[in-house]
């Protein structure tokens, strides 16, 4: 009885050495399709008024009250001053320039002290 056991087994599992038989490989191919790209909604806009020639402290105001709150200042002067009271300081120039822009763009204000002169 063991002995037909083991043969069953053999055979059920491939173990059988017939000439001539040789298996046929299969291939599997997996498609892949990409999900469409979904789009980037515009970024709303609005219009950035002239700042220059106002303190620091009035054109982040203005540029906020216009829908702009990522704003950065920088030393004019190029001595890299940090800008504690922002009343203080005047703007020189402004990045983006005056205009109609993207309300998630960083704009920039280039600042002197107030006693001081725009380079």
């Amino acid at each position: 009885m063991s002995l037909l056991l083991c043969f069953a087994g053999a055979t059920a599992c491939g173990g059988d050495d017939s000439p001539g038989e040789t298996p046929t490989p299969t291939k599997t191919v997996t498609e892949t399709t990409e999900a469409p790209a979904e789009t980037e909604p515009a970024a709303e806009q609005a219009v950035l008024p002239n700042l220059v020639g106002k303190s620091l402290q009035d054109a982040q105001d203005t540029a906020q009250a216009n829908g702009f709150y990522l704003l950065d200042s920088r030393d004019a002067t190029g001595m890299d001053r940090f800008q504690v009271l922002d009343r203080n300081w005047v703007v020189c120039s402004q990045m983006p320039e005056p205009g109609r822009h993207p309300t998630d763009v960083t704009v920039t204000f280039d600042v002197v002290k107030d006693d001081e002169s725009c380079p």
